[in-house]
Parts: structure tokens; C-alpha cells; sequence
């Protein structure tokens, strides 16, 4: 075979293969990390808050993907596209934001690697999702008590939670709400609504009830808001089945008088946390804290400041603040150090 035809040969068959990876890796559904390590296997420490951070990641047939620390979210804000072994997720105007190394693909299981401080993606300190269908770790987690809201007779109505909940059928129901209420140009500053609903077995909301209100006016536009969603739910499921569920939406507004404070004091907190200086990472968070009390990674990195500095019981004390805020991602500390 001459050189020229020999050249044009091999990268036609380049591009063939390259093509037909590409193919053979199709992305749908959604995928929880199940275990976030390096490269090399070898575990995160403690202090790095992706260790138990949860993560789905929520691909969609029209190419759209999400990434959510949440689980009754879908966040799908960005697109991706497959070529070869590297996923691409992209901007809404076609940028690449970031680029991800599919080590494994089924539709059960999906490994994906995240580029170390260095920018590699091979190197021993790249980041390693090892990911899982959710509804296949849905049907594993176990049921328990805390998973109930409710029984009357043969009527149960569950807890949200990762196993069993509601699905909106925009991005974030949250989101949605604050969006529609914006509208009414209200403004509201330094305050809080909390409140509570059914979904019931047909994905209708129903016995929505405010537990924290902000004003007359805002808690209107709040069931305004609340009521046009009302066909935008897909109803939960739990072995087959159509159930009830309860879920809770938490609005907060903070006023730029205390999140500016407090962002630039995450920042600097966050800053001494990495250099290790515990003391100082400390003082910051404090600061932090007090204007955004409710800020999951600053409690989860304050918690291990005190740790560092021998004081346990206070990070206890945070990590539990964690969880009593309905997220997990500091349970595998408490069960670690706050038994």
C-alpha cells in the first residue's frame, strides 16, 4: 500500500473508531456518586468536603445535563456532548465549562474522573465519582421509621428523602419559587418562609401549610406561586407504587448588608481552611455563620476546624445542625466521631 493511500486509510479508521466510542456510550437517567475518592483509589480525607458530598448527576435525551448537591433536583442549566472516552458539559451558547473522563459506562453504573489541581485528568490525585442509577440505590436503601411522616390505617404518607420523594418536573421547584414570587417585586430582607405540602399519589399538591411566614402579602404570592405548579409533579414511588409524600420548601432572603459580609468571609475562611490554618479558618467562619446560619459546606468546614483544634463536641454540634437541616452530608462524621 503506498504512503498516501496508507495515511488516508489509518485516519479514516481513527475516525471510525472514535466514532463508534462514541456511540457505544449513551448517557440517560440520573446517577448518585456513591463513593468520591482519587484517581488512585486511595480515600479522601476527612477535611475534603467532596467525601460525603452528595452528587447526581441527571442526563436528558435532548442533551442536557445536571449537576446537583440535592437530591430533589435536577439543576439541568448546562448541555454535554460524548466523544470517545471525555464528556463535555457545556454552556447554553456551546462553551465547554468542563471536561470529564468516563472510565466506566452501563446503565447501571457510571465512573467519571475529574482533573486533579494540575488540570490532569490521569493523575493519581484526579477525582473519582464512582456513580450508580438512582433508582437502583433507591430500591437498596433500606425503610425505616424517620422515613414516615404519617399512617392512617392502610394510608401512609411518607417523608421526603432520598429514597422516596416527589419529582418536579422543572430544574428546582425552589428555583421555580423564588422566580414567581420575584415577579411581585416584594424584596423581602434578612428573613425566612418555611413550609410544608403533600404530594399526593396522583402528583398533586395538597395541605400545603406555611410553618414560617414572612408577611400577609408575601405568604399570598408564596400559594400563588405554590398553586401554579400544581401540574408540574410526578408523584413518588415505593416498590411499585404510587405513594404520598410529605416535602418541605425553605425560602430564605438575605439582604446585601449581611450576604456581602458574609460571602467575602466564606471566601477568606474557605482560603485558611486549604492552607490548614484551622484557627483562622475558624474565625472567619464564625463571621460567615452568623449572617448565613444555614450554609451546609461552611458548618461541614467549621465542624472540622473545631475537630482540628480538639473540640469535638462543638463539631459535633455543627455536623448535627447539618443534618437536622435534612441533608446527609455530614452523617458518615457523626457516625464516626459522634456516637
Amino acid at each position: 500500500m503506498k504512503s498516501k493511500n496508507k495515511s488516508q486509510f489509518l485516519l479514516v479508521m481513527l475516525l471510525f473508531l472514535g466514532c463508534s466510542l462514541s456511540a457505544q456510550i449513551k448517557l440517560n437517567g440520573s446517577y448518585v456518586a456513591t463513593r468520591v475518592s482519587y484517581l488512585s483509589d486511595e480515600n479522601l480525607p476527612d477535611e475534603n468536603i467532596l467525601k460525603y458530598t452528595y452528587v447526581k448527576y441527571t442526563f436528558t435525551p435532548d442533551g442536557q445535563i445536571g449537576i446537583t448537591g440535592s437530591y430533589e433536583e435536577k439543576n439541568t442549566e448546562y448541555f454535554f456532548t460524548v466523544s470517545g472516552n471525555r464528556l463535555f458539559i457545556k454552556s447554553s451558547a456551546g462553551a465547554i465549562v468542563n471536561t470529564l473522563k468516563i472510565m466506566e459506562s452501563s446503565e447501571d453504573k457510571l465512573i467519571l474522573i475529574s482533573s486533579s489541581v494540575t488540570g490532569a485528568l490521569d493523575d493519581p490525585k484526579s477525582i473519582k465519582y464512582t456513580l450508580y442509577n438512582e433508582k437502583l440505590i433507591q430500591k437498596r436503601m433500606p425503610l425505616s421509621s424517620s422515613d414516615i411522616f404519617s399512617i392512617k390505617g392502610n394510608d401512609t404518607t411518607y417523608k421526603s428523602g432520598q429514597k422516596i420523594y416527589a419529582q418536579f418536573q422543572g430544574a428546582s421547584f425552589q428555583r421555580y419559587i423564588y422566580a414567581e414570587v420575584a415577579k411581585k417585586k416584594l424584596n423581602p430582607k434578612d428573613v425566612d418562609l418555611v413550609s410544608t405540602f403533600i404530594i399526593n399519589e396522583n402528583g398533586k399538591p395538597d395541605s400545603v401549610r406555611i410553618l414560617q411566614g414572612i408577611s400577609p402579602k408575601f405568604d399570598a404570592a408564596y400559594l400563588k406561586a405554590f398553586n401554579s405548579a400544581k401540574n408540574m409533579w410526578i408523584p413518588a414511588s415505593h416498590n411499585g407504587r404510587n405513594v404520598k409524600v410529605m416535602m418541605t420548601v425553605n425560602l430564605n432572603y438575605l439582604s446585601s448588608a449581611t450576604a456581602l459580609p458574609s460571602f467575602f468571609s466564606s471566601k477568606k475562611a474557605n482560603e485558611a481552611y486549604l492552607a490548614k490554618d484551622y484557627e483562622l479558618a475558624l474565625y472567619y467562619y464564625n463571621q460567615s455563620l452568623e449572617g448565613r446560619p444555614v450554609e451546609v459546606e461552611d458548618l461541614y468546614r467549621r465542624g472540622i476546624c473545631k475537630q482540628m483544634l480538639g473540640n469535638l463536641k462543638g463539631a459535633c454540634e455543627d455536623w448535627l445542625s447539618i443534618q437536622k437541616m435534612g441533608k446527609d452530608t455530614a452523617n458518615e462524621l457523626l457516625l464516626k466521631f459522634c456516637k
